[in-house]
């Protein structure tokens, strides 16, 4: 007769240490993190920002989608398209090249402040994949004792959260004293659907800069674990120990069994440390690809209203700069429109600089993961384990259009050069009546019929 051996399945076993218990508890860190996750959640779910409910099951946070989240969306969304149909029945007193930059930009807008709330009402389950991905990083990155930074977690998001809300409150409050005091002909519903996206997208953006700024943390946690590894030989103390065996299928004859007593299941041994911070590796990398694809939507609409806002307010102090007879924007005109080029530049820089960190970030791993793969000989062994990732390193893109780094910034800045330049070219050629006035705000009034 015969025997089967088994050469080629690979079976895992983790061997916890002796003073802990089998069952891996969460760390104070995961807990942390856990609740600052849902307390940001909540934050941004005042806004229509996420999904409806996050729920505790089984010890770990889910996101759910609900009803009354469903139908709030819906009607935001009804009430910011029929404001901007309403404005195509209204009469301005403004010039016709302005009038026609008011209608782009308030479509830009409606477009932005849509995919800012519907999407995240069609992605709960990437947002709780993203919960769940930040939580199993940290877990294996404390398994090695890799030091967290110092202090509260909770505190730099409520200053940032607390500053960004501040600054919209006082720059809101400035639009409507220049709208209402200083013009007093702007209906409500008009001001509200111009004010309304532009907080919107704000803190959709900040929504999005602070997942990529925590991703960034891991990715500067999992370098210090890497640098480590490289400069002397070994990683942080575990707190669990892991083998890994490999078996292979063969036959054996009865009679020459004894003489193979011998035959073991080939590579059975300690799982290495390569494989083991490898792992880690493509966990973060994965984080970072379903944050990217959670906000593509929002970066790509967002993105594009802010190139055209920021280019027709730059339009409207060109006309402030160069107009004759008052018929420039009034001087509380000017500030409001020159204010919202500087919060536009802020949001559209802002983004880019987080991202770039955490691209930065990624090739530093990854040539530390080049010198590892070439270290001792590794080379012929090792390099279909390391050399795949060297290509991954992170980026984020609006779904592929653009990338989301300062390279996007020359770009974006021809562009709103060369269409503020088509703007005024348009704007000589038909020049501005007598009684026509620039404004950022149009000065409108219901068409008789």
């Amino acid at each position: 007769m015969s025997k089967w051996i088994n050469k080629r399945k690979v079976s895992i076993i983790n061997l916890p240490m002796p003073p802990k218990s089998v069952v891996a508890l969460p760390t104070t860190g995961e807990l942390e993190f856990e609740q600052l996750f849902h307390f940001a959640f909540k934050c941004f779910r005042l806004f229509a920002l996420t999904p409806g409910q996050m729920v505790k099951l089984k010890d770990r946070y889910v996101v759910r989608n609900t009803r009354w989240m469903m139908v709030i969306v819906v009607l935001l969304v009804l009430v910011a398209w029929i404001a901007l149909v309403e404005t195509f029945f209204m009469r301005s007193r403004t010039a016709l090249i302005t009038g026609i930059a008011n209608h782009i930009q308030f479509i830009m807008n409606t477009i932005a402040v849509t995919a800012a709330w519907v999407a995240p009402q069609l992605k709960p389950d990437e947002l709780s994949s993203i919960l769940d991905g930040f939580l199993i990083i940290d877990r294996e990155l404390s398994s090695y004792n890799v030091p967290e930074p110092a202090g509260s977690k909770r505190m730099p998001f409520m200053l940032r959260f607390g500053v960004v809300l501040l600054t919209l409150f006082s720059f809101t409050l400035y639009d409507g004293f220049v709208s209402f005091v200083k013009l007093s002909t702007i209906e409500v519903w008009y001001w509200l659907s111009h004010q309304i996206p532009f907080i919107i997208y704000a803190l959709a953006f900040l929504h999005a800069y602070v997942l990529i700024s925590w991703l960034h943390a891991r990715f500067r946690r999992l370098n210090t674990l890497v640098e480590q590894y490289y400069r002397q030989g070994h990683i942080f103390m575990s707190e669990r120990q892991t083998i890994i065996s490999f078996a292979t299928m063969i036959k054996l004859d009865e009679e020459v069994s004894e003489r193979n007593e011998d035959i073991h299941p080939v590579g059975r041994r300690e799982m290495s440390d390569d494989l083991q911070v490898l792992a880690i590796v493509s966990r973060t990398i994965d984080l970072g690809q379903k944050i990217e694809t959670y906000f593509g939507p929002l970066f790509l609409t967002v993105y594009i209203a802010l190139f055209s806002v920021t280019t027709i307010q730059s339009y409207y102090c060109y006309l402030h700069l160069t107009s004759k007879n008052g018929q420039g924007l009034s001087i509380e005109s000017l500030i409001l429109s020159s204010g919202i080029i500087l919060f536009n530049v802020i949001a559209i820089v802002a983004l880019p600089f987080i991202c770039e960190q955490v691209e930065s970030e990624s090739k530093l791993l990854m040539s530390y993961l080049s010198k590892l793969s070439m270290k001792h000989g590794q080379v012929a062994q090792h390099s279909s384990i390391w050399f795949p990732n060297l290509i991954s390193s992170v980026r984020f893109s609006a779904f592929g259009f653009f990338t989301i780094n300062y390279n996007m910034l020359s770009g974006l800045v021809a562009g709103m050069v060369t269409y503020l330049i088509i703007f005024i070219q348009f704007n000589s050629m038909v020049p501005a009546k007598e009684d026509d006035i620039h404004q950022s705000r149009s000065h409108l009034k219901r068409e008789e019929f």
